[in-house]
């Protein structure tokens, strides 16, 4: 399939070096216990960091088009706050063939908001719409690896099939990048489901008004009936309505919140962090994203990094306890591994006891790798030729990047932060591999997203992020068992092997976990994260006349 390459770099670009500093604590500002009981009606106001490039979830990969649409696409499968599966749309599911094979039977009364019923070929219809080439998929695709077809059983069972076994697919199935949507509303054309004029599922509101670069609009659907049980409420959504505005600056977010003229805000910086606490109309809510955490990826086909010795160099040089607390001032925690830590049966906690800042060390493999010489800047040389790391950046340089790149410098190693806003020219470097290192994150409730960083064919230039182009026949066979177990704790084995490996051979220097923060005001109830860290507006209420 080929990439549909603006949506690509839109998506890969809005995770490349993130400069936003979040919190990590959670204050608990949703609670309902001193509120009273759960009130049906009202509004809620929510200020967003970051609008969609494109509305579908099909065809993009942005956090923020699945985060967007969440309240109006329902999936297959819910997956809990704590990570877990449990019946959606499909009120049950078998996994036939040696798991190639998953039959799930639909919930009976489900209909879309057009008037829509959701039945087998609905499910059909999506996941044929997904893998079209017309829709040129930068993700969802990706979701469901080896997908072989689906196959309409019944009016109310459909089979999903795949060519080899593929544990992770359950997953992908409660994400929204595999939410159902109307038939109707796909057959409107990839235009008008990339503007987001055509976002209609079966989900508890309705997208309504849309203003480009400002706002969207959503209201209640008042025939919802099919929560998952996990969802922390039933029946129709307590709130008639909520906005999402797009707020790209971090002082006009939290000046909105303080303010009182939005309910809630992401992204808070951690600099301001201190200001919303001391307000006692706000609270904060905030968790660890799960997935890939911030983390340094160094391209082992490069002249440079092909030298396991320098790469190992490079990991000892940076003080990350020290970088991370400095820049964080204490909201961030410093990450050990590739994965997150609320990364569901995929996160091993034994890498939080190795030690890697080591300059002593750093030193002694430079010194063997031949980088013995020192110009008058103090860097490294080896036949005449700085000791530089050349990092593409799109935008400008985070706060953190500067920081390491300080960091850097005391030991004799340059940190070129190559920082374009041309989105062609950056993706182009990133795709011919004309880098040696790549800073970036990505969120996914599953360890399965280690096969998008590390399996040999997860290119940049075919859609992958394999940023460290690593092609290592074992890494894979280990990404291969992790896809064929069904049981997770031969999962979480194999994803162990994975993140030891790479984190040995240096091919990856994690980095920090990211926070997902927001905050919230006190009339606001029963807003709680997602198992992606995203706030869930379908539980939540509002305290009436505040």
């Amino acid at each position: 399939m080929q990439p549909r390459r603006p949506v690509h770099r839109a998506a890969l670009l809005s995770a490349f070096v993130l400069a936003a500093v979040t919190a990590c604590s959670t204050d608990g500002g949703a609670d309902t216990a001193t509120a009273g009981a759960p009130r049906s009606g009202g509004s809620l106001v929510y200020a967003g960091e970051q609008e969609p490039d494109c509305w579908d979830p099909h065809t993009s990969a942005q956090d923020v088009t699945a985060f967007v649409q969440r309240p109006v696409f329902d999936s297959l499968v819910h997956q809990t706050p704590d990570g877990e599966l449990e019946p959606w749309l499909a009120e049950k599911w078998t996994v036939g063939d040696g798991g190639r094979s998953y039959l799930f039977t639909l919930r009976e009364g489900v209909t879309f908001t057009d008037g829509a019923e959701l039945d087998a070929a609905a499910v059909k219809a999506n996941f044929d719409h997904i893998t079209a080439k017309a829709t040129q998929s930068q993700y969802a695709a990706g979701l469901l690896g080896p997908y072989k077809g689906t196959t309409v059983r019944d009016e109310r069972t459909v089979e999903v099939r795949f060519s080899r076994p593929y544990a992770p697919f359950l997953q992908a199935a409660s994400t929204t990048y595999l939410g159902i949507q109307s038939p109707k509303a796909l057959k409107k054309g990839a235009d008008q489901l990339c503007a987001g004029t055509a976002s209609v599922g079966s989900g508890p509101f309705k997208a309504k008004s849309y203003v480009r670069g400002q706002q969207r609009g959503y209201v209640r659907n008042p025939d919802y009936a099919w929560a998952p049980e996990g969802a922390g409420h039933s029946g129709p959504a307590r709130l008639s309505s909520f906005t999402i505005r797009f707020m790209t600056e971090d002082a006009t977010r939290v000046g909105a919140l303080t303010s009182g003229q939005v309910d809630a805000a992401a992204a808070l910086p951690a600099q301001q962090i201190p200001t919303v606490r001391r307000d006692k109309r706000l609270d904060i809510l905030s968790q660890a994203v799960p997935g890939a955490v911030d983390a340094f990826y160094l391209n082992t086909e490069g002249a440079l990094f092909s030298d396991v010795r320098v790469r190992r160099a490079f990991r000892h040089a940076i003080d990350l306890d020290t970088v991370v607390d400095s820049v964080f001032q204490g909201t961030a925690d410093r990450a050990h591994s590739t994965l997150s830590p609320t990364t569901p049966h995929s996160y091993d906690a034994s890498l939080e006891k190795k030690r890697t800042y080591d300059p002593d060390r750093a030193a002694r493999l430079l010194d063997e790798a031949g980088w013995t010489g020192r110009n008058a800047q103090g860097y490294r040389t080896k036949n005449g030729r700085t000791l530089t790391v050349v990092a593409p950046v799109y935008g400008k340089p985070s706060v953190f990047s500067q920081a390491v790149q300080g960091d850097l410098k005391k030991a004799g190693i340059k940190l070129d932060l190559a920082a374009s806003t041309d989105a062609t020219e950056v993706s182009s470097r990133l795709d011919e591999g004309r880098y040696d290192l790549v800073e970036m994150s990505w969120a996914r409730a599953d360890g399965d997203i280690l096969s998008h960083f590390f399996r040999s064919t997860e290119s940049s230039a075919g859609g992958g992020h394999n940023f460290s182009r690593l092609d290592d026949p074992q890494v894979d066979k280990w990404l291969d068992e992790a896809q064929r177990a069904q049981d997770p704790e031969k999962r979480a084995a194999a994803y162990a092997k994975v993140q030891h490996r790479t984190l040995d051979q240096a091919v990856v220097v994690p980095a920090y976990v990211e926070q997902s923060t927001v905050g919230v005001s006190d009339r606001v109830h029963g807003l709680r994260m997602s198992s992606s860290a995203w706030p869930e507006f379908y539980p939540a209420w509002v305290e009436d006349g505040r």
